[in-house]
């Protein structure tokens, strides 16, 4: 007994020194970004802690923060809006060819970013091209990450056991309010990981943006700190910069997981 509860405890430290391990390498990159912003070196060769980098941050760097976020909010609604019934249709129902849809939209992820990116760029010229500027590019990036908010909407009705609806119905419930009271709650897991994916990727991708600038007229807040970057180099108040992405981006998925976690998309409480 006692040597069952000494190995019990052994893999228990285990997984937690583990644990930290990885920790620890996914708020390095964080942590040095951050050292870089606040800690300066002083006159006399010494080091200070000093938050004058974030006094130097310019104007139009937040207000291309604004337009990221704008674009992404906008970007994630749309996105859900379109999902959530096409990945309900195809799960629920028998659809011709339904097959080669999916292994179709599961060949997207195989492509390069750079490749997809383009793919973008010449479907705002012939598609998208009587949409100028910021709805330009929300056209693209609403077309570029829908397949991540329908292919976590797929997993999660493909789990949900249809038994939950068919009672729900025999309790005299419309097929509406089946779906609305019971249905959605249930696949709220799958459904918020699409969101919290495509508003994270929406906030701060890089490539996407960078070929969609030209044509759009748009700069994100990803595209100012790179060009920061090439003209002043990594300096304080880029690193400064790209911790207020950060930050935007964390504070985004606590506001989304407040608000709609434990109200409506239960079982998604991660804080």
């Amino acid at each position: 007994m006692m040597k069952r509860l000494s190995q019990a405890r052994l893999v228990d430290s285990v997984s937690y020194l583990y644990l930290i391990f990885i920790s620890a390498l996914i708020l390095l990159p964080l942590s040095i970004t951050l050292y870089r912003a606040v800690v300066v070196e002083t006159d006399s060769g010494g080091l200070t802690i000093s938050l004058n980098s974030y006094m130097m941050i310019s104007e139009a760097f937040w207000e291309k923060v604004g337009v990221s976020l704008s674009i992404a909010i906008i970007t994630v609604v749309i996105d859900v809006a379109i999902s959530i019934p096409a990945a309900y249709a195809m799960v629920r129902y028998r659809l011709r060819g339904k097959r080669a849809i999916l292994t179709y939209l599961n060949g997207v992820w195989y492509v390069p970013g750079i490749s997809y990116g383009l793919s973008l760029v010449l479907a705002y010229f012939f598609v998208f091209k009587f949409l100028l500027g910021f709805w330009g590019f929300v056209a693209a990036y609403s077309t570029g990450f829908m397949l991540l908010t329908l292919m976590t909407s797929i997993v999660a009705f493909r789990s949900l056991d249809p038994v939950y609806e068919e009672a729900a119905r025999c309790l005299g419930a419309g097929r509406w309010t089946t779906f609305a009271r019971v249905t959605l709650p249930l696949v709220g897991p799958g459904i918020t990981a699409g969101v919290l994916l495509v508003l994270v990727l929406s906030l701060n991708e890089f490539i996407t943006a960078l070929l969609l600038t030209g044509p759009t007229r748009i700069s994100t807040a990803p595209l100012h700190v790179f060009a920061d970057i090439r003209h002043a180099g990594i300096r304080p108040f880029v690193a400064a910069e790209a911790t207020v992405l950060q930050l935007v981006s964390l504070l985004s998925v606590v506001i989304y997981l407040k608000l709609f976690g434990s109200r409506y998309l239960r079982g998604t409480v991660l804080i």
